[in-house]
C-alpha cells in the first residue's frame, strides 16, 4: 500500500533540491522516449527524418533494466514517448515491467496504430493514461499538418480506448500554429463529446524534442505576433469552459505566458532535473533535451548518474537557462511546483494529480 504521504515527501525532497541546493533524493517523473521512428511526417516535427543514430535503440532488457534504480528513486511516473512508441512490439513489456512495480506509465502517441485490439493490450499491459496528438477537426486540415491521412484512425482509436470494460483516461495534445489556430474551440467540442479527460494546447516551436527543426520549415508555420493575443484569449475562453465540464487542461497561468513560448524569459523556475529527467531512445540521460549531459544508462544505474557532476553541470545550467521554452511538458509540472501557484489552486493540481498519479 502506498503511503499516504509520499507524494509531500516527493514535493519536498524536489523543491528542497531545486530551491535549496540540496542532494537530490527522488526523482518522481522519468521522460522515456523509445523509438525515434515515426509513422507520421508533421510539418510541426522532424524526428520523423531518417538520421544517423549515433547508437542503437534500447532494447527492452535495457529499458527495464531501469527499474531497480527508479525504484531506489521513488520514481512515480514514466511517460513513453518517441518518435512514435507503437511502433515498438515489446511496447507491452515495457509497460507491464513498470508496472508490476507500482509505477503509473504514460504514453504519448499519433494513434495511427491503435485498433481496439492494441488499446486492450495497452491497457491490459497497466496503461495508466494516454495521450494522443490530435491537430485538427477535419480530415484535410489533420492531413496537412501531420503529412498523413490519419484523422479516421485517431477518432476510431479515441473511442476504442473509451470503450473498453475499464477505460483508462485518455488526453489530446494539440500544436497550435497558422494552420490550425482558428480551431481549438472545435476540437475541444468534438474532444468533449468523445468523453476525454484532458485537452491541452501548445504553440509551435523549436525547442525541446524540435530544436533541429530547419526554420524554413517553421517560420511559415508561426503565429504572426499580432495573431497571439487572439489566441490566448480564444484559450482562455476554451480553458475555462473545458474546466467547468470537469476536463483537465492548460493552466490558466500557462496560457496568459503563452507568448514566452518565443521569450527567453521564465516567469517561475523550471524543474527539469529536479523533478524529471530524460533518457532517450539511445540511453542518454540529461534534464531536458536542451541540456544534454553525456551519460548514459548503458553505463552505471540512472541513479547514480543522477549524482555525476556532469549532470549537476546539467541542472546548474537550467537554473540559468535562458532559451525560449515555454510547453506543456516542462512548464506545467514547474507551475504546479511553484509554491504560491500551488497554494492558491489546490483542487486544480489535486484533479491533475489525481488523473496522472492516482
Amino acid at each position: 500500500m502506498r503511503n499516504p504521504l509520499s507524494p509531500i515527501r516527493s514535493f519536498v525532497s524536489v523543491w528542497s533540491a531545486r530551491h535549496l541546493h540540496l542532494p537530490i533524493k527522488e526523482m518522481p517523473f522519468v521522460y522515456l522516449d523509445i523509438t525515434d521512428r515515426c509513422n507520421s511526417a508533421c510539418l510541426a516535427c522532424d524526428i520523423w527524418k531518417a538520421r544517423n543514430a549515433p547508437l542503437a535503440e534500447l532494447d527492452s532488457d535495457d529499458i527495464l533494466a531501469l527499474k531497480p534504480a527508479l525504484k531506489r528513486l521513488k520514481t512515480r511516473l514514466v511517460s513513453i514517448g518517441g518518435g512514435e512508441p507503437t511502433l515498438r512490439d515489446d511496447l507491452e513489456t515495457c509497460i507491464s515491467g513498470f508496472r508490476d512495480m507500482g509505477i503509473r506509465v504514460h504514453l504519448n502517441t499519433n494513434a495511427l496504430n491503435v485498433d481496439h485490439k492494441r488499446a486492450k493490450s495497452l491497457t491490459d499491459a497497466g496503461l495508466s493514461v494516454v495521450y494522443i496528438s490530435y491537430d485538427h477537426p477535419d480530415r484535410d486540415g489533420y492531413k496537412a499538418i501531420r503529412g498523413v491521412d490519419g484523422l479516421d484512425r485517431v477518432i476510431h482509436a479515441v473511442r476504442c480506448f473509451r470503450s473498453l470494460p475499464h477505460p483508462i483516461p485518455v488526453g489530446i495534445n494539440m500544436t497550435i500554429s497558422r494552420l490550425n489556430q482558428d480551431m481549438p474551440e472545435r476540437l475541444a467540442q468534438r474532444c468533449v463529446e468523445w468523453g476525454v479527460q484532458k485537452i491541452q494546447f501548445n504553440l509551435i516551436h523549436t525547442h525541446l524534442q524540435h530544436q533541429h527543426m530547419e526554420k524554413d520549415r517553421f517560420i511559415p508555420l508561426l503565429p504572426r505576433p499580432e495573431d497571439v493575443p487572439g489566441i490566448k484569449r480564444t484559450l482562455r475562453r476554451v480553458t475555462r469552459s473545458l474546466r467547468g465540464l470537469g476536463v483537465a487542461t492548460n493552466s490558466d497561468f500557462f496560457v496568459r505566458r503563452m507568448e514566452k513560448t518565443y521569450a527567453p524569459i521564465r516567469p517561475i523556475p523550471c524543474m527539469a532535473g529536479f523533478s524529471s529527467v530524460v533518457i532517450n531512445p539511445w540511453g542518454e540521460v540529461m534534464p531536458c533535451y536542451m541540456h544534454p549531459t553525456g551519460l548514459n544508462i548503458r553505463n552505471h544505474a540512472l541513479d547514480r548518474l543522477l549524482r555525476t557532476r556532469g549532470f549537476e553541470e546539467g541542472r546548474v545550467q537550467v537554473r540559468h537557462c535562458k532559451i525560449p521554452c515555454w510547453d506543456t511538458g516542462s512548464a506545467e509540472p514547474a507551475i504546479r511546483f511553484h509554491l504560491p501557484y500551488l497554494l492558491t489552486h489546490l483542487s486544480e493540481v489535486w484533479q491533475q494529480a489525481r488523473m496522472h498519479l492516482s
